[in-house]
């Protein structure tokens, strides 16, 4: 009978030792990585939202070799993705086990790319992936890893819909009646955002996972301030309640967001009111004589009016040039980021660009903070 043992020699060197009579060595003179067959190394992709359902592509690669032929069990290979210049230091997971391939729908690369990786849509990436094979978890020693290959990856804008969390809260308008909790937006990963009026004087909030349960929930620790802190979770009734998140010291309307998977939260007043200015409208770069915009409901406004060539900006005031709204790099005349002024201490941030003549509406979006603005 035959012991066989592995003994890591060199750098991608092992030995086997056979338990004969003359006590002789087989040695291990090489392992072979596996090879990504397909797709090709450096192929383009442009995701289209109509074809979500549809194959993207499917991965195969070639088997590892250790030199050990039957002597040893399959090895474990991992498929492994990251944003290019990342270096795999914290890789996207696709696939482990030990068969030769993994397929992906146009819609799931789309959602891993918005979420996992932050993505925006409309936007190119590239994406590094490579196989790693292994033949024991705790043993790094028999780890060996295939070439990377690069491909550009364009994304569509989609929005990643998870089931919703709701705030509610003695500060809220709703108070503690979790059948009427406030259902909160998705932004990113696991965070979550609503701008909501909140009182004052000794009050608090939380938020809850489905309304009518008082589990899971999300409260605070001892630490906790009316600006911000950390999340502390309680996945079952069985568990005891965590602190209620103390209420602003004044009233109005304010920004909430909770990160779930950060598990932290912040509280930020935000606009209960703006005006339109700047060249590319009627009332010019004088805050004094900003549009109103409508207030269509807390955190969300809109306004039509007619526009030139120029730029614009989103005014708390007409009475100075802090609190504003700008956009970033990004903003163009149709649609974009919002940036925040909140004193004339802080740097203007860039204009957003008019789309020129005509009548349009003008969409803000203090939850997302997104502006849109549409031809009327």
């Amino acid at each position: 009978m035959k012991k066989i043992s592995i003994l890591l020699l060199t750098i991608g060197l092992f030995s086997l030792v056979s338990c004969k009579k003359d006590e002789t060595k087989t040695v291990l003179e090489f392992f072979k990585p596996a090879v990504i067959l397909t797709p090709s190394a450096g192929s383009a992709f442009v995701l289209k939202e109509e074809l979500k359902d549809s194959l993207l592509f499917k991965f195969t690669w070639s088997a590892a070799e250790y030199n050990l032929k039957q002597e040893l069990i399959p090895p474990t290979y991992t498929l492994e993705m990251d944003l290019k210049g990342n270096n795999f230091s914290n890789p996207k997971v696709m696939y482990t086990g030990q068969g030769f391939a993994y397929s992906m729908t146009v819609g799931a690369m789309n959602d891993l790319i918005l979420s996992v990786f932050n993505g925006v849509g409309d936007s190119l990436y590239q994406f590094q992936y490579r196989v790693k094979a292994s033949l024991a978890s705790d043993n790094p020693a028999t780890n060996n890893i295939s070439d990377v290959v690069t491909f550009d990856i364009t994304a569509y804008s989609a929005e990643v819909i998870l089931p919703p969390i709701y705030l509610l809260g003695d500060a809220t308008t709703v108070g503690w009646d979790n059948t009427k909790a406030r259902v909160m937006s998705h932004l990113e990963g696991g965070k979550f955002a609503i701008v909501e009026h909140l009182l004052t004087g000794g009050k608090f909030i939380k938020f809850i996972a489905n309304r009518g349960a008082w589990a899971p929930q999300w409260g605070t620790d001892a630490a906790a301030t009316p600006e911000a802190g950390n999340l502390v979770y309680r996945p079952t009734e069985s568990e005891p309640d965590p602190p209620a998140i103390p209420c602003p010291l004044t009233e109005g309307d304010f920004r909430i967001v909770a990160d779930t998977a950060l598990m932290t939260y912040t509280v930020t007043a935000t606009s209960m009111q703006l005006f339109l200015v700047g060249d590319g409208c009627t009332a010019g770069w004088d805050p004094a004589s900003g549009i109103a915009f409508t207030k269509d409901s807390t955190g969300y406004f809109s306004l039509t009016t007619t526009l030139a060539a120029g730029n614009l900006k989103f005014m708390e005031t007409t009475t100075g040039w802090a609190p504003q709204w700008g956009t970033d790099e990004s903003g163009s005349s149709n649609f974009g980021n919002l940036v925040y002024r909140p004193t004339e201490s802080v740097p203007d941030p860039p204009s957003i660009p008019s789309p020129g003549a005509g009548s349009y509406k003008i969409f803000i979006d203090l939850v997302k903070l997104k502006y849109k603005i549409v031809a009327n």
